[in-house]
């Protein structure tokens, strides 16, 4: 058959590939996937799974970055989402329907709290929030209709350590599972599936990702069963990523270790200098010796990662927004874990607060690869600021962050 300019134009298929070998994964777009005959075609869930129905459902290149966080976890199963978000809130409405129980920890992430609390129990699924520090305690809560216990440890603001191995137990005794958001640490510094836990939430935007330009979470597992259930889940949800954010995160994983190590050496270094300064009340990070979860993290993890808090002095808790509006190389911003340093005003939740009582007030550092020296020195000068009672204002931060 002679075809037209048009139509061969459609249908060119691309240069041979025999001899060219990329240290680079190919990124692999596609919505469409075409088969050879009708009867291929017919059966392509047949291969749902671990083969390639249609774009929005896995190419090479997100099924490379998928093995890739299967590896380090040491796990056979992962499912990769358009954000950490979304992989939780799939996972969630995965193993819940109403009538069920879920049990969220109050230091969890904001969203996965409110996901859990505004919809989940507009479905009919009771929210139990409880203390994360509770570990063992937790049987006390879990009953017959407990189906998933979150944990996240340590929180993303104010980073208490939670006993994994300790809510594991109870939780599988009462036949209940365990999603777990390993954010924080990442598979580098702690697995729990290793302690005991179902399912890991990651938002690989963060480590993984590193350079804050894309957003992708992951679910992984070692249970068939509920890796088959999250993936009929995400296909009925629409849930996809796109080969070219996959790549990305394919491309940071690379020199993730480097960062991370640079990332939580210089957190470290910081917090021990805060520690000692008269201008902060406490220091929230689980490497401190002196943290309440300290000799948890010392169990269950590899390494920190650059993400901490601290709390001011009494004397300056009206004053926390006017210091990070003072501060100049750290960016005022959400997420973390990229290359630049970023500073967030946070307020902690309390489970138990009396009536018309203010929250706490946090400052969260997210430890980017500047050197530490500069970091230290805008903090100080902030600081300094702070107890001379002689802020820069909001207009100077501007200024002075275009000349830098």
């Amino acid at each position: 058959m002679t075809l037209k300019t048009e139509t061969r134009l459609l249908r060119a298929e691309p240069a041979n590939d025999k001899g060219f070998s990329s240290l680079a994964v190919p990124v692999t777009r596609a919505s469409t996937i075409v088969f050879p005959t009708c009867d291929a075609f017919e059966r392509r869930y047949e291969q749902f799974y671990d083969g390639y129905t249609y774009g929005l459902y896995g190419t090479p290149t997100s099924r490379t970055l998928e093995a890739r966080i299967s590896e380090l976890y040491a796990a056979e199963y992962c499912l990769c989402l358009p954000s950490g978000q979304s992989a939780t809130a799939l996972a969630l409405s995965a193993l819940l329907k109403a009538g069920d129980r879920v049990l969220v920890p109050t230091s969890a992430y904001g969203s996965t709290r409110t996901f859990c609390t505004e919809v989940l129990a507009s479905f009919g699924v009771e929210v139990a929030l409880y203390d994360p520090t509770i570990a063992s305690g937790i049987g006390a809560l879990i009953d017959d209709r407990t189906r998933v216990v979150v944990v996240e440890s340590p929180g993303s603001n104010t980073m208490e350590i939670q006993d994994i191995p300790a809510i594991v137990q109870a939780a599988h005794t009462s036949g209940g599972r365990v999603l777990a958001d390993n954010t924080w640490a990442s598979a580098l510094h702690c697995n729990p599936l290793d302690l005991g836990a179902d399912i890991v939430m990651e938002a690989l935007s963060k480590h993984a990702g590193g350079h804050a330009d894309v957003l992708i979470g992951a679910l992984v597992t070692r249970d068939e069963v509920l890796f088959r259930r999250l993936k009929d889940v995400s296909r009925l949800m629409g849930l996809g990523v796109s080969a070219d954010d996959a790549s990305l995160v394919l491309r940071g994983l690379q020199t993730m270790p480097l960062r991370l190590e640079r990332e939580g050496t210089s957190a470290l270094t910081l917090a021990h200098w805060l520690a000692a300064r008269p201008e902060v009340a406490r220091v929230l990070h689980p490497a401190l010796p002196g943290d309440p979860g300290h000799i948890l993290w010392q169990r269950d993890f590899q390494g920190a990662s650059g993400l901490f808090s601290v709390e001011l002095a009494p004397q300056y808790q009206d004053c926390t927004s006017v210091f990070v509006d003072a501060l100049r190389v750290f960016r005022i911003g959400a997420s973390w874990g990229s290359t630049h340093s970023i500073v967030t005003p946070q307020l902690a939740f309390r489970l138990t607060a009396a009536p018309g009582s203010t929250p706490g007030k946090f400052i969260r550092f997210s430890i980017g690869l500047e050197p530490v020296e500069d970091l230290q020195a805008d903090i100080e000068a902030a600081l300094m600021g702070l107890s001379a009672g002689t802020m820069p204002g909001a207009q100077e931060r501007a200024v002075d962050q275009r000349e830098l």
